[in-house]
């Protein structure tokens, strides 16, 4: 998402953003545990043949691409963060 994309956006809109893309991150985390299940269960009853190879490449770039995704979505939501701290002035104690 570009910054130009949310930055029109007002606050609510932000905040629900923000809750969206949390939730996209959660699936992208079970994505990686799952990954990570199924190579481990895969690595202790001992690859078998060229199939179970590719299973554990497919599940290990899988798993990293899905972490990368995850890592620049959390640098994106700092931004929105920011911005909506920034709107919302300094903090009232």
């Amino acid at each position: 998402m570009r910054d130009e994309d949310w930055q029109t956006l007002d606050d609510s809109g932000l905040e629900r953003l923000l809750v969206e893309r949390w939730l996209y991150r959660g699936a992208l985390l079970a994505v990686i545990f799952t990954a990570a299940v199924i190579v481990t269960w895969l690595g202790t009853r001992g690859l078998g043949g060229l199939a179970d190879l590719v299973t554990v490449g497919v599940l290990v770039v899988l798993a990293l691409a899905a972490g990368v995704v995850a890592f620049v979505m959390r640098q994106q939501d700092g931004r929105i963060l920011h911005e909506l701290r920034r709107r919302r002035g300094p903090a009232r104690e």
